[in-house]
């Protein structure tokens, strides 16, 4: 059985995310990774038979619209709910990584693994 996946590897962004107050008052820098597992009815060389990377790249520019969020657990979940809005889509992975938490340049994260049921 064939796989298609688009996705997008590390976008990075600044953004209002914590539990401490600390996070409240500074954007911390954060690193996005999504795979979406797509349904290709037809392989032809047009967007139509698709996803357009700009729909994944949108959400994820969107990401300051949200205001201050606590738990990256919640942001994933967020993205996950824009993903789910695109045409075909059967599994949506997203990978959220706080980028400055330890000083040993460590990344410190989230992965949340949907399966979309298409009716």
């Amino acid at each position: 059985m064939e796989k298609n996946i688009i996705f997008v590897k590390n976008f990075i962004s600044d953004c209002f995310i914590g539990v401490y107050p600390e996070e409240t008052k500074k954007k911390q820098k954060i690193k996005i990774s999504v795979k979406l597992t797509i349904i290709r009815k037809k392989h032809e060389d047009n967007l139509s038979t698709t996803v357009c990377y700009q729909n994944i790249l949108k959400a994820l520019e969107n990401i300051n619209n949200y205001g201050h969020i606590k738990l990256v657990e919640t942001l994933a979940n967020k993205l996950a709910g824009e993903f789910k809005k695109i045409k075909n889509v059967t599994k949506i992975l997203v990978k959220i990584n706080k980028c400055e938490i330890s000083k040993k340049e460590t990344d410190v994260g989230f992965i949340l693994k949907r399966n979309i049921k298409k009716s």
